[in-house]
């Protein structure tokens, strides 16, 4: 068990007479306990004390300036980042070559600390800040100081975990909040976080990062390394960071496909996702162009490693719900281990539906039914299955990364013609609906691939003559 802070010697003293009656047969097990309370004359156990300044000079952490740029040293070596966000396939991860994981907030930071550190990966661990809300705001001292105290105590608590890498304070909050107050009350948390914990750097995320980069070195100037959360853009990273005048380290916290609110959309304004193999090449020509080259760049952490419903159930995932990896991950490991996986994820080229692809703005009549296909080959030759569903459209807020409760396919609307074919019943409701199709190789990889439509009532006439007749 881990414990993260040491008893106060009120506990120890409580401690201390429960077991009064078995004081002979416990002392030898309480007394690293018991010393850390101050209650033990005789000091810390042999050899104690050093072996907890080994652990510490171990996974001791630092940003150092070199000739060229500047690098992340742990234990006292060069540690670059080849990180995933998420909770899930740690290891995978680490099969994969990552050596690090990115978690947004300490909830179950307790069990992602160990399961990390289990497959030898290091965390960023992140402290959730409230956004600006009409619920929270930075001008209110009452409520930055409940936050002040809630964020102490869990810095308490993990501040000595071996897997610890990094304290990761806040995520996006730029985004709601335009006033001063905001980089000022993060100073304050990270010089707290540096007194209490001075083995673990800190660093924040921001998104729009360019017109806030001189608020945060002016008001944060504790923050040691600049977190950026970045899709499309990342190409020109480099270009953005000269403009914004940001001097130091950074680390991209987030970066992969192109964003659902940075993407082309249909006529009737939803976005159009990239196939799995799009995104794989989208995602290895931007890390190649930006990532090892830039001496202030650190590393990075793909998004999302896992697999989570936002906006679409395949848009940030790059594994399934099943655990399923797609071409992403093999892309990954090329750019990590320079080699690719034993067995690789079905490549997905194209998929259309009544012969015509996503940015084709697809139409089709309610109640009709239509061809679908993906074009898909498999590196190794493999069988492929493929699985379609059909689901109504999710409304996104504009410039927002919102995360809902997925939607339920609709039952009843595919008929299997082929194993890359169906047939797809359009719904009888008009309005905007999202055609899925994942491919399976039957080795633990998977495609995927979807198409927005617009379904339009059918003309008075062809509704009565469809009541009469069958697909």
């Amino acid at each position: 068990m881990f414990f993260s802070s040491r008893p106060s010697a009120s506990s120890c003293a409580g401690l201390c007479i429960f077991f009064r009656g078995w004081q002979l047969v416990l002392v030898a097990t309480l007394a690293s306990l018991l010393q850390g309370c101050g209650t033990s004359p005789q000091g810390p156990p042999v050899g104690a004390t050093h072996e907890a300044a080994v652990s510490k000079a171990a996974t001791a952490v630092r940003v150092e300036k070199t000739g060229h740029g500047y690098r992340l040293l742990r234990g006292g070596k060069p540690y670059f980042l080849r990180g995933g966000g998420g909770t899930q396939q740690f290891a995978r991860l680490r099969e994969a070559g990552g050596n690090t994981v990115r978690l947004w907030s300490t909830d179950y930071a307790g069990p992602l600390l160990s399961a990390a550190h289990n497959q030898g990966l290091t965390v960023m661990l992140g402290i959730w800040l409230e956004p600006e809300s009409e619920n929270f705001t930075y001008y209110d001292p009452a409520m930055v100081e409940a936050q002040r105290l809630r964020v102490r105590q869990e810095v308490l608590r993990f501040r000595h975990h071996p897997a610890l890498l990094m304290w990761s304070v806040g995520n996006e909050l730029e985004l709601t909040s335009t006033g001063p107050r905001l980089f000022s009350a993060i100073n304050e948390l990270a010089r707290m976080i540096h007194e209490l914990d001075p083995d673990h750097p800190v660093t924040t995320a921001l998104a729009l990062f360019v017109g806030r980069v001189a608020e945060l070195q002016q008001l944060a100037p504790a923050v040691d390394i600049l977190s950026i959360n970045i899709y499309g853009g990342l190409s020109q990273l480099p270009a953005q960071l000269k403009k914004s005048g940001w001097r130091g380290p950074y680390i991209i916290s987030e970066y992969g496909a192109k964003g659902y609110w940075e993407t082309d959309s249909t006529n009737w304004h939803v976005p159009i996702e990239q196939t799995s193999a799009t995104k794989a090449a989208f995602m290895s020509e931007r890390y190649r162009q930006v990532i090892p080259h830039d001496s202030a760049c650190l590393g990075s952490y793909i998004f999302y490693w896992g697999s989570k419903f936002e906006y679409t159930p395949t848009w940030f995932s790059i594994f399934g719900p099943a655990g399923e990896k797609t071409e992403m991950v093999d892309e990954l490991q090329l750019l990590w281990l320079g080699r690719y996986p034993p067995n690789r994820s079905p490549h997905l080229t194209e998929m259309r539906l009544d012969g015509k692809s996503a940015i084709s703005n697809v139409q089709l009549v309610a109640g009709h039914s239509y061809p679908a296909v993906v074009t898909v080959s498999d590196p190794e030759g493999d069988s492929l299955t493929t699985r379609w569903e059909i689901l109504p459209e999710m409304r996104a807020k504009a410039n927002t990364k919102e995360v809902v409760t997925p939607l339920e396919p609709l039952a009843g609307l595919v008929r299997q013609t082929g194993r890359q074919q169906a047939q797809v019943r359009m719904p009888t409701k008009p309005g905007p609906y999202r055609l899925y199709a994942r491919v399976f190789d039957g080795h633990g990889s998977m495609a995927t691939a979807n198409i927005p439509v617009l379904v339009r009532a059918a003309p008075a006439a062809a509704v009565r003559y469809s009541a009469t007749t069958k697909d």
